[in-house]
């Protein structure tokens, strides 16, 4: 059985796949390093909602050092 929650959370992953696809790939990138790439804050409320802005908040149990490694093949400039 479906719940309100789940069902709004389907829409929001839709929402963050659709509009930011961009941070599909980062998380995939993340979780291959075995680490975790969350949405948090307003982002996650605003994708709830459906109305996902451009600006996206993530947390992240990497430490600095283990983020440029995995960011150095995505962006030419972190």
């Amino acid at each position: 059985m479906e719940t309100p929650l789940s069902a709004a959370s389907e829409i929001a992953l839709a929402s963050i796949r659709d509009r930011a696809p961009t941070a599909f790939e980062l998380a995939k990138r993340f979780a291959s390093a075995n680490f975790t790439l969350a949405l948090v804050g307003g982002s996650v409320r605003d994708a709830l909602l459906g109305r996902l802005g451009n600006d996206l908040d993530f947390t992240t149990n990497a430490r600095p050092d283990e983020i440029k490694k995995i960011l150095k093949t995505f962006a030419d400039d972190v």
